[in-house]
């Protein structure tokens, strides 16, 4: 295939997929690609279809790879081979555990590359495939979608039938919006014709984002009426109804669009997080008799919260090119000091003093910020969780002179939203499956921080959105002169950084388009939600803050 991208090159090899197994991997035995090479033969020795003749070489590899040896081991034995067997039995290469340990102590010190670099080595240590797909995922994580997609393109070559780590491709791809490798692996498909199904759907996601919504409905449709593998089946039509939602929105049928998110937020995730946990977290720190703590001399640390879909994933990307700022996205700060307080509260006395387990439980994060530094002079950390803004009441006890960059955005806007994204299940995110609970939670959060913070408090520097996006200069000179520092105009070019880094949150598509996205304003055309009684507890805050009106 003469016009595929370049760096979708490797899987030209698919057009040959519809092959016996030992012809298609027969080109990869050799590769200078270790990945391509040991999965190719991990490949073929499970499947028991190497020859005679490829024994010496399975034979030289068994004495130096161990996922390999245990393979050939099985093979030869099962072919009553007991020449070879004899062999590779006596073989001694490292074990898979060296590697294994490799792994968790680079997690241990969350030493990103060396963690690549482990699970590299790990994978061929033992070509187990989730391996590879964990590789794929951490790389996205630390060093972005472009980073991550040599991994991914080796993980398709070597499992050309197996739809999962195509469908893991499509979503790195999907995510740097780049229609041109979408286009380039679709026409691939298409040609060998492999996995259909998952060729139409993503040959809709590109109509979509070429600006093209209703030729993106007309594939959906087609989609719609084949007939896919159970396993492959819920995958497809999660990212169909959030296609679909979208490509209502920009052809202007909003009821449309609200009717594919809620039939999207109501499939089966699993068992389902208990919708009253986090209030109960929350109360419970908030009841805790906090005695007076003595500061805790980390003046450089600060925090960021809000409440998600603020502008807090534009703002921390901004801060990061600064110099002089490092930033932690939704790392286990906080969850490091919850899970110590509810593992030790409990085995307290009634009247037993608090201070010690308050104090060890305020070290315990401070020890997650300082493992993931990696900004040495850094003079800022920022630590970013919007959803923290709930636990306002406790944390202001527990932190009394901690700072912190609050986001605010239209209330409406944040909450459909949030109703409209696909995040990470947990006790908070849970909410955000339907349009009601989602206004509850945005509710009781905002009630938490206002009952422990006001507008006038010096230890709160207020930034809206919309004057983020509109006014980025002035806005972004105002967070700096609250962090004590002076202004940087590499800031402006913030949305190159971005395209380094993880997609941790969905709204990194949009925040590697730098200020050219705009005040994203959408709520009006969702007017029967905000009319309904499920939006009441919303309106007194679009009162406080100040947007009615408007």
């Amino acid at each position: 295939m003469s016009d595929l991208p370049e760096p979708l090159a490797p899987l030209a090899i698919l057009l040959t997929a519809r092959r016996n197994a030992a012809d298609y991997y027969a080109p990869l035995l050799d590769s200078r690609n270790d990945v391509l090479r040991i999965g190719a033969w991990s490949a073929l020795l499970d499947r028991n279809e190497v020859t005679y003749a490829q024994y010496p070489a399975i034979l030289a590899l068994a004495a130096s790879n161990p996922g390999i040896r245990r393979r050939a081991i099985r093979h030869f034995m099962a072919w009553w081979d007991d020449d070879f067997a004899r062999p590779a039995l006596d073989a001694a290469p490292p074990s898979d555990s060296n590697f294994e340990t490799a792994l968790s102590r680079a997690e241990l010190a969350a030493d990103e590359p060396a963690m690549i670099a482990a699970q590299r080595e790990f994978y061929l240590a033992t070509g187990l495939p989730d391996l590879l797909a964990g590789l794929v995922g951490l790389t996205e994580r630390a060093k972005g979608w472009r980073a991550a997609l040599p991994t991914a393109v080796e993980q398709v070559a070597l499992n050309p039938h197996d739809p999962h780590p195509l469908l893991q491709l499509f979503g790195l791809i999907h995510a740097g919006r780049d229609t041109g490798l979408i286009d380039g692996l679709v026409n691939l498909l298409q040609e060998a014709g492999l996995q259909p199904a998952i060729a139409l759907l993503y040959a809709s996601a590109s109509r979509l984002l070429k600006g093209d919504p209703a030729g993106c409905l007309q594939g959906l449709g087609a989609l719609a009426a084949m007939r896919t593998r159970p396993d492959v089946a819920t995958a497809l039509r999660t990212r169909a109804l959030e296609f679909s939602g979208e490509a209502h929105d920009k052809l202007g049928d909003y009821r449309k669009s609200y009717a594919a998110f809620a039939e999207l937020n109501k499939i089966d995730q699993g068992k389902p997080y208990d919708l009253g946990e986090l209030e109960r977290t929350v109360m419970g720190n908030a009841r805790l008799a906090v005695p007076p703590l003595p500061p805790d001399g980390r003046s450089e640390t600060l925090v960021m919260t809000g409440f998600p879909r603020s502008g807090t994933t534009l703002l921390e990307n901004a801060l990061a090119a600064h110099p002089a700022i490092e930033t932690f996205e939704e790392i286990p700060s906080w969850s490091s000091l919850q899970l110590y307080l509810d593992l030790m509260l409990p085995t307290l006395t009634a009247n037993a003093n608090l201070a010690p387990v308050l104090l060890r439980a305020r070290e315990r994060y401070y020890v997650e910020i300082d493992r993931l530094r990696r900004k040495p002079d850094a003079s800022a950390l920022i630590d970013k969780m919007p959803i923290r803004a709930a636990d306002a009441v406790f944390f202001q006890r527990l932190f009394p002179d901690k700072r912190v960059i609050f986001s605010i955005r239209h209330p409406f806007d944040v909450v459909l939203s949030c109703f409209k994204q696909q995040f990470v299940r947990n006790m908070a995110m849970e909410h955000f499956r339907t349009f009601e609970n989602a206004a509850k939670l945005y509710d009781f959060t905002m009630s938490q921080w206002f009952s422990a913070y006001s507008f006038d408090d010096p230890r709160v520097h207020y930034l809206r959105y919309d004057s983020l996006v509109l006014e980025f200069e002035p806005s972004m000179r105002g967070v700096f002169a609250f962090l004590g520092l002076d202004w940087d105009a590499g800031v402006l070019d913030f949305a190159r950084g971005a395209e380094t880094r993880g997609a941790r949150t969905p709204s990194y598509m949009k925040v590697r388009q730098g200020l050219t996205i705009g005040v994203q304003s959408n709520w009006r055309n969702y007017g029967f939600l905000f009319q309904s009684d499920a939006a009441r507890p919303l309106r007194k805050w679009v009162a406080h803050f100040g947007y009615e009106g408007l």
